[in-house]
């Protein structure tokens, strides 16, 4: 009777397609015809069991889907929600994020880290949607229309027991015009939203995981540009960062499940991407990388002195030097002491270049030597 009345307060839950394939993979058969309104299904060669599928033609079709729907729940012995709901993912993608901690094996999480647990499980999906029309190191605004229409389909799965698990449903039913890099001239082939959504999502997750190995080992931060080409961006990180919790202290996983499709290969793909403390720190400086707010460490800096900086009454004071910092131009404000600071007047008076090491801060809009050391001015001997 409960299914009866949540059947009859809806729209048919699934389309009479996704049916017909959902007993096909059980092993029913279709079995003739009722005039030009139905199809017969049976299952099982001594036909133990029946079931009727209206065409969409038909005057009473939502209560005919219905009534199907309910029969094949009651032969499969299950409740008829279940039933759609395993017939849904089929049609659809799942993102399940996984968070392993302590405080959560018994599935219950603190409530602060569980509502920003779903928070970022949507963002994660915003920033693989808007990799999808352009590649940028980072985003401002809303995604474009199509990429907010489909997010606004996406459904919560329940959680799991033995960790906290968020489950994003992302159905497959809107549709973009979607080419392939192997095109081979003919016209492009229309692909579900979600399949291209989804797909940037497992390629974004692939190069992020090799740009942190690479950084990993070479400690260069630029390691990460390449990654941006394959929908890594800053509010990627960040939403990847906010799996980890308010204080960022939790190991957790992203498995990705795709159904079939021109972009997936397989049936059915399924994809695990594991993320400990040490990624967390990558994650941080991953995300301020692209957002032009990072450090570089231990730099040798050298350059003219373009600005002069010193309070009255005080010895130190800050210059400003025209440095390159990889191959970028960057103006670099340097506090100096006292002494290093008098030493950098005599060098901006007599137009000599100077020296300092430190850790370089880059922002969007400047660049700052933190810790400076060893400053000098250079000979014009020393260059050659």
């Amino acid at each position: 009777m409960k299914n009866d009345v949540l059947l009859d307060h809806q729209c048919p839950p699934v389309s009479v397609e996704q049916l017909q394939d959902y007993l096909k993979t059980k092993r029913w058969f279709e079995d003739g015809y009722i005039r030009n309104v139905a199809t017969i299904w049976h299952f099982g060669q001594n036909e133990e069991a029946e079931v009727v599928l209206p065409f969409i033609t038909a005057k009473d079709f939502r209560q005919r889907i219905r009534d199907a729907l309910l029969a094949v729940a009651a032969f499969e012995r299950r409740d008829v929600l279940d039933l759609i709901n395993e017939i849904k993912r089929r049609y659809s993608n799942l993102i399940a994020v996984r968070v392993i901690h302590p405080d959560t094996q018994d599935g219950t999480i603190p409530i602060n880290d569980g509502v920003l647990l779903i928070t970022k499980a949507k963002d994660l999906l915003s920033a693989a949607a808007q990799a999808v029309y352009s590649k940028r190191k980072h985003f401002s605004g809303p995604a474009p229309k199509d990429a907010r229409k489909y997010l606004d389909t996406l459904l919560l799965g329940q959680t799991e027991i033995g960790s906290y698990v968020v489950n994003v449903i992302g159905p497959n039913q809107t549709t973009i015009v979607y080419e392939h890099e192997e095109s081979d001239g003919t016209s492009p082939e229309a692909v579900p939203l979600g399949q291209v959504i989804t797909s940037n999502l497992v390629s974004g997750l692939d190069a992020l995981a090799k740009a942190g190995s690479d950084f990993e080992q070479s400690g260069n931060i630029g390691v990460f540009d390449a990654a941006v080409l394959s929908g890594v961006s800053a509010n990627l990180c960040d939403a990847l960062l906010g799996f980890s919790g308010e204080n960022r202290n939790r190991t957790f996983e992203i498995t990705v499940t795709t159904t079939a499709g021109p972009l997936f290969e397989f049936e059915s793909e399924t994809r695990k991407f594991s993320f400990e403390g040490k990624h967390v720190d990558m994650l941080e400086k991953a995300a301020g990388y692209y957002k032009d707010d990072y450090v570089l460490p231990d730099r040798v800096l050298t350059g003219y002195i373009t600005k002069l900086v010193r309070p009255k009454e005080e010895t130190a004071g800050t210059i400003t030097l025209d440095s390159t910092i990889g191959d970028v131009e960057r103006k670099v404000r340097v506090a100096l002491s006292g002494d290093d600071y008098h030493l950098a007047v005599i060098a901006h008076d007599n137009g000599q270049m100077v020296r300092v090491q430190g850790d370089v801060h880059i922002k969007p809009k400047a660049a700052e030597l933190l810790n400076p050391q060893n400053f000098g001015s250079i000979n014009t001997e020393d260059l050659f």
